[in-house]
Order: C-alpha cells, then structure tokens, then sequence
C-alpha cells in the first residue's frame, strides 16, 4: 500500500479490535525501504493477524506516526527513526530510545529536537553522566541504572521527583547491544538456533522455539508429536522456574528478603529438572529445526516428575507465607493499578496484561506445539495493581507444574520419531509467536531461498511492558517503584543503587531503602 494510506487503514483496524503489536523496517536496496505494521486479532480469532506493509524512499524515507492514533506504536516507531533513519513525521516523542546520549541527530540529519535531557555529552571516553544530562527542572532527579547484574537487557530509568511525587518518568535502552538481529542474517539457520538462545538467560527455550516455528513454517516441516510435548516441557519448567526469581525479586525489592531466599530454593528443584533433561541449567540446547535434538527418556521424565512432587509441597508453602505477609500486601496492594480498559488501549501483554482481567495468552489464542493436547487455562486477576500480578505469576506457576506433570505422562508412553526431515528453504517469509513468562514473543523471518534468513526482525515481551511501567510509576510515590518494577517483571536486579541528584549535593542509595520510603497516604 502507499505510505500515506498506513494511518487511515491502521485507524480501521484498531477500530476492528486488533492489538497494534510491532513495527519493523528493512533496506531493500533499490526497493526502498519496506516498512511493516504488525496487528494481532488471534484474541478474536485464532491464528489472525494482519500487517501494512509499505516501501519509502530509500534516499528520503518518511511515513505518517500512528502513534496518535495508538500509543502502542509509540516505541516502535522511535526505533524506525533511530536504527534506518525513517522520518516519522507527527510522532510526539522522537528522542532517544536506543542510540547513545551522545548521538546527534535523531533523523541521521540535523540535531535532534528532543528535551533537554537528550542533549549531546562533551565527554571522552569513559563517559560520565553529567548533571545537565539528567534533569534541569527545579526538582529531584533519581537515574535509576543503567547496569545491572541480572539485565537481560540494560536499562537507564530516569525519574523526576518532587515532594516524593514520580512527576516524569523515561527509559533509555540500548547500553548492551549485541547485535543480533544482524548476526543472525549472517550465519546459517542452525547456527542462529545458538543465536537466539543467547538472548535471554530466562527464556531461552522460548526464543529458540519463536525462531524455530518461523523457520519451519517457511520450510513446511512440523515437528513429530513426541517433540512438540518435549518442547511444551520445557518451555513450562522454564515458566516455573522464571516466575519463582520474578517472585523472589519482588519480595527483595519490597523489603521481604526471606521471600527471595525461599523462593529460590524451591526454583532449585525446578533448575535440577532441566538440567536431567537438557544436561544444562541456563541454554538447554535441546530444541531444534524439525523437533528436538535428544528424546526425553522414561528415567528423566520420572526424575522430573519427582520434583514435581516436591514443589506440590513446597510451592504452595512458599505463596501462603508471602500472601499471609501484611507488609508486603500493604505494599503491593493498590499499588501502580492498570485497568483493563488501558491494558486493552496501551497493548499490555502476558501476566502484566491479565492481571488487569485482559485474557489474552499465545498459547491459547495461537496454540502451538502441544498446548491443545493438555489441560490447562488462562490465569487471570481483575484489579490490576501489584499484588494482582504477583497473584497471576503464583497462579502460573500452579498450573504449569499441572502442564508438565501431562507432559511427561504422555513422553513416557509416546514412541516415535523426535525429529523430521527439514526440506530446502524457500523463498518466503513467516511470522511466529510463542508466550514467554513475560509474555507474548514475536519473530519475523524471511527466506532467499539459501541456508541464511534474508532478514530476522525480534520483539521482546519487555518492549510492550516497558513504557506501560512508566506510566504506572508517574503519578505515584517514589517508594513504590521498586514494587511496580518488580511486579512487571522486566529483568531488574534486586542488587540496584540509585543515585539522588540535588544540584551540586549526591549521594547513592540502595534501591531496597528507596523502596522503604513510600509514605502512607497517597500523593495528590
């Protein structure tokens, strides 16, 4: 379609249901640049989704932002004006997202017109944060990273503070770039599968099968029955064991550490899982183009199920004490509240969107590998603050211990072949999305036709959930930050300092007392 013809037919779509879930930009060469707007409607339908796709000038690319039209192209479209340099015209907020502080220009052209924050640093290397680089307002500016030791991917919150009042909030990514994307358009299809594994030290199984359900779908290829149950194992133990550190942290970040210690303990039996299956801990290597790479034994499913055992004992201990706590629902209760209404309007996804009572899940709306052979349903809470999304992570991991426990019912009583036989690749392109723990996971891949993608596009649950946090932290006490990152879940460490900026005064704060400073009535 024509560029200009984007806002109208996004306008129809929104106005049809659909969830406005990413936008990518390729250089086509002479082609231009294809621009793609991604639109889920598998909550109405399964496996629905539609995408705009339009190509810009290559020399003078520009298209019209929808971001008024919808705040969920909001990050998006920033990354389209800072990685290929696409002038989208109208955008609230084209400033830094990604490209360091000291970048010039946000159109690859011409200083940027961005606030006062954004402004270039005179430093050489190694770069200091400068005061003026921060915050100019009469008013407390708290920087918040950028790193940490449990960053999946590192962060630099910045937060204006006035009387213990959030009053702005922003997010500056791209202190850990690794270039992935652009290895993975480098290296062969099996090579990639190592690629993607290493994107996420939490949810690596699920990126490997994101990546690998694209790839497949291009080739034509399903995995056999007794792979598709190996790989819904896995990803389940890999909820589990995710969901229990995400409770652990909140714990910590609210002043509750036997919380985090008890937490981590009961995980271990979930760790000693995946390593009698996988051989490892963190990567399991174990899923594949066409199935897996090694067929889960009787022996290991038995062991499996033996932990499982366990953690029906453990488990339940664990959340009993943690919500029979009085401290530590005080401080999640009411706490960053998201309707469902602005779950629904901001694009939230996975436990941060059903916590809000928004049911949507990949795996029940775009089933794949086995989760429409077992019994399973949609945990969801309705009043959307904190304490609701630590419930639904509770509530998850319950029923995931329920899906692993059919899993291996049915491995020990199901022979048969674990991998199929990949054909040549064609030229064509897919799209594929799994759930992880943080919820929905999107890849784009596209073929040439040779054994490299001709391009790989990725986008992260975080990246949906992040500027939703923002939100929900602006407005609301400073002392309650640590308790609404924590509750979302987008890899913070509980290890964090703080720095608070006062003019020409500073001084470095632990995140666990910053989160001890939450007043007891409400700001405003």
């Amino acid at each position: 379609m024509a560029p200009e013809a984007i806002p109208g037919e996004a306008t129809a779509l929104l106005d049809k249901g659909g969830r406005m879930i990413y936008a990518s930009a390729v250089d086509m060469g002479v082609q231009g640049i294809q621009i793609n707007y991604y639109f889920c409607f598998d909550h109405q339908e399964p496996y629905r989704h539609t995408i705009l796709r339009a190509y810009l000038d290559r020399e003078n690319p520009v298209v019209q932002s929808i971001t008024p039209i919808t705040s969920q192209a909001d990050w998006s479209e920033r990354e389209l004006i800072e990685f290929l340099g696409v002038r989208v015209e109208g955008h609230p907020n084209p400033t830094h997202l990604w490209l360091p502080l000291n970048w010039e220009d946000m159109y690859l052209g011409g200083r940027p017109e961005a606030d006062h924050e954004t402004e270039r640093i005179n430093a050489s290397p190694p770069v200091k944060l400068p005061k003026e680089n921060i915050v100019t307002l009469p008013m407390s500016a708290i920087p918040y990273g950028p790193y940490h030791p449990a960053f999946i991917e590192s962060n630099y919150l910045k937060m204006s503070v006035e009387d213990e009042v959030v009053k702005k909030a922003d997010l500056k990514l791209g202190f850990n770039h690794r270039s992935v994307i652009k290895l993975m358009e480098r290296r062969d299809y099996y090579k990639d599968i190592f690629l993607s594994e290493r994107i996420c030290g939490l949810c690596n199984s699920h990126h490997v099968l994101t990546f690998v359900k694209a790839v497949e779908d291009l080739a034509g290829v399903e995995a056999p029955p007794k792979a598709q149950l190996a790989r819904t194992l896995l990803c389940e133990m890999e909820r589990i064991q995710s969901h229990l550190m995400a409770i652990g942290l909140i714990g910590d970040l609210t002043g509750f550490r036997t919380m985090l210690m008890h937490s981590l303990r009961v995980r271990e039996d979930m760790q000693d899982g995946l390593e009698a299956i996988s051989g490892q801990r963190v990567t399991h290597g174990l899923i594949t183009i066409g199935g897996i790479r090694r067929d889960i034994t009787a022996s290991q499913a038995d062991f499996v199920l033996s932990k499982l055992k366990a953690m029906k004992k453990s488990v339940p201990e664990l959340f009993d004490q943690c919500l029979s706590n009085d401290v530590l629902v005080g401080r999640l209760k009411d706490v960053g509240v998201l309707t469902r209404e602005n779950a629904i309007k901001l694009g939230a996804i996975g436990p941060t969107a059903r916590a809000s009572g928004h049911r949507i899940d990949v795996r029940k709306n775009s089933p794949y590998a086995a989760y429409e052979e077992v019994d399973w349903d949609i945990v969801s809470e309705k009043s959307g603050d904190s304490l609701a999304r630590l419930k639904v992570k509770m509530g998850e991991v319950l029923m995931s211990m329920h899906i692993c426990e059919q899993c291996c019912d049915r491995i020990k009583a199901l022979s048969g072949p674990i991998l199929a036989k990949v054909k040549e690749m064609p030229c064509a392109e897919a799209v594929a999305k799994t759930e992880p723990p943080r919820g929905e996971l999107l890849y784009h891949v596209a073929s040439n036709g040779t054994n490299t993608p001709d391009f790989v596009r990725i986008r992260v649950p975080t990246f949906l959930n992040a500027h939703i946090m923002l939100r929900l932290i602006q407005g609301g006490w400073v002392g309650d930050v640590p308790a609404i990152i924590g509750s979302i879940d987008p890899c913070f460490s509980c290890t964090d300092r703080v720095t608070i900026i006062k003019k020409d005064e500073q001084s470095v704060v632990d995140v666990r007392t910053l989160g001890g400073r939450r007043c007891s009535t409400p700001p405003g």
